[in-house]
C-alpha cells in the first residue's frame, strides 16, 4: 500500500530550520499525488509553500491550558483536531508524522490504530545533558524510553543523533531508526570570493544551547590581534539582553552586531568571511549548510550530532571542543592567518553539500513513508 494522506503533527510553529524543512518537504510530497495537512496552532509564514490542491493547512482553536508552558498546551490544544482530520481518513494508506511534542500523537495514532512516524531533530542524550529545566528534561527521557518504542519509524537528521536515538530502543526496535540528512539544498550557489568582507557570521537562536557567549568571549581575544574585524549575531532569544551586557562590558559595542531576526540572509553570508557554530549541541546544523553553499569557511564546535558529519570530520573546516573559548579563539585566528587553507577546506565540504539536496532526501522521506505502511 502507497501512501495517500500524510498529516503533519507540528503544533508550536517556529521560525528557523524545521520550517524550511517542512516547507521543503510540503512543496515536494504534495507534487507526488499525495494531500498533506499541517497541523499548527501558530502562524507560519504561508507564502513560502507553494499553493496545492494537495496542501492543507489547519489552525486549532486558540490554546485552552495558557497556564502550561507553550509547547505542552499547544500541542494539547491540537490534538483534538488531529483527532478529527485521522477519522476522516483511512488508516491504510495514512501515516501520522510528529515533527514536536511527539508523546501525545503517539497516544493518539496508536488509540485510532494508525501508523506513526515522529522526527527527532537534536541530539536527544546531549539535549537533555545541557538542559536549562533539569526536572522536564529527566521526565522527557524517562518517557522516551516508553513511547519511542511504541512507534513505527523514527527518522532524524544525522548519524550521531541516529546513534544516540537507539539508546531508548530495545531489541529490534532500534531497526526503527533511520537518519536521514535534511532536505535542505536547491542549488550550489556560486560566489564571488572578493567580495568578501572582515566579518565573521554567526546565526541561530540566542539561546544557551547556541552558546554565543563563549564566541563573543573568543573575539574579544581574537580581535586584539585582528583590530578590522566584526562580528555579526544573526537571530533572537531570551539571552539578548545577557549578550547585549556582555558586549558593553567588553567594549565592543562598535565590533560586535545583535542585528536579530534576518528574513533573508544571503546577504550577510555572501560578504562573510568566516562563519561559527558554537553550540553546545546539535542535531544537525543547517546554518553550515548555508555558509558552506556561499562559499564561506567554517568554525564549529564538535558537538555530537552534525556539524562533524556537514565538515567531514574536520576535513572541511576547523573543529573545536565544545565551551572551550581558548581553542574558539585559536580557531579564529588561525582561520585568517591561513585563509587560503580555510578556503581549500571549505570547497572540500562544499563539495559534499549533495547529501543535503532536496530531491534525494525527500525521495528518501517517502521511501520510508511507504515502507512504514508495509
Amino acid at each position: 500500500m502507497k501512501i495517500k494522506n500524510l498529516i503533519i503533527f507540528y503544533p508550536s510553529f517556529e521560525r528557523g530550520g524545521v520550517e524550511m524543512i517542512i516547507k521543503n518537504l510540503i512543496n515536494y510530497i504534495s507534487k507526488k499525488n499525495i494531500k498533506i495537512y499541517l497541523i499548527t496552532l501558530n502562524s507560519m509564514n504561508t507564502n513560502i509553500i507553494k499553493k496545492s490542491k494537495n496542501f492543507k493547512i489547519i489552525h486549532p482553536k486558540n490554546k485552552i491550558f495558557k497556564f502550561l508552558p507553550n509547547r505542552f498546551s499547544t500541542a494539547i490544544s491540537s490534538i483534538r483536531t488531529l483527532i478529527q482530520i485521522s477519522k476522516k481518513l483511512n488508516s491504510s494508506n495514512t501515516v501520522i508524522h510528529s515533527m514536536q511534542s511527539n508523546f501525545i500523537p503517539i497516544i493518539i495514532a496508536k488509540f485510532l490504530r494508525f501508523k506513526i512516524v515522529i522526527r527527532n531533530s537534536e541530539d536527544p542524550i546531549e539535549s537533555i545533558k545541557y538542559s536549562e529545566d533539569k526536572f522536564s528534561s529527566y521526565l522527557i527521557f524517562i518517557l522516551r524510553f516508553i513511547f519511542y518504542n511504541l512507534v513505527d519509524k523514527i527518522i532524524t537528521n544525522s548519524k550521531g543523533s541516529s546513534n544516540s536515538l537507539k539508546f531508548f530502543l530495545f531489541g529490534k526496535n532500534k531497526d526503527k531508526v533511520k537518519y536521514i540528512y535534511n532536505p535542505y539544498i536547491e542549488k550550489i550557489r556560486k560566489i564571488n570570493l572578493k567580495k568578501k568582507e572582515n566579518i565573521i557570521l554567526a546565526v541561530g537562536r540566542l539561546c544557551k544551547q547556541k552558546n554565543f557567549k563563549d564566541l563573543i568571549l573568543s573575539f574579544n581575544d581574537f580581535q586584539k590581534k585582528f583590530k578590522n574585524y566584526k562580528l555579526n549575531i544573526i537571530g533572537d532569544g531570551y539571552e539578548k539582553e545577557m549578550l547585549k551586557k556582555l558586549i558593553i562590558s567588553l567594549n565592543l559595542k562598535k565590533k560586535i552586531f545583535l542585528k536579530g531576526y534576518v528574513k533573508n540572509l544571503t546577504k550577510e553570508y555572501k560578504k562573510a568571511k568566516l562563519f561559527v557554530l558554537p553550540s553546545i549541541y546539535e542535531g544537525l546544523g543547517n546554518v553550515l549548510l548555508d555558509a558552506l553553499n556561499h562559499s564561506v569557511p567554517c568554525i564549529s564546535t564538535k558537538c555530537k550530532s552534525g556539524p562533524s558529519e556537514i565538515l567531514c570530520n574536520g576535513k572541511g573546516g576547523i573543529l573545536v571542543p565544545i565551551k572551550n573559548t581558548k581553542l574558539l579563539t585559536n580557531a579564529l585566528i588561525d582561520s585568517i592567518d591561513n585563509y587560503k587553507l580555510s578556503i581549500n577546506k571549505m570547497m572540500f565540504a562544499k563539495k559534499k553539500i549533495y547529501r543535503f539536496y532536496l530531491i534525494s532526501q525527500s525521495e528518501k522521506y517517502i521511501n520510508e513513508l511507504n515502507n512504514v505502511l508495509k
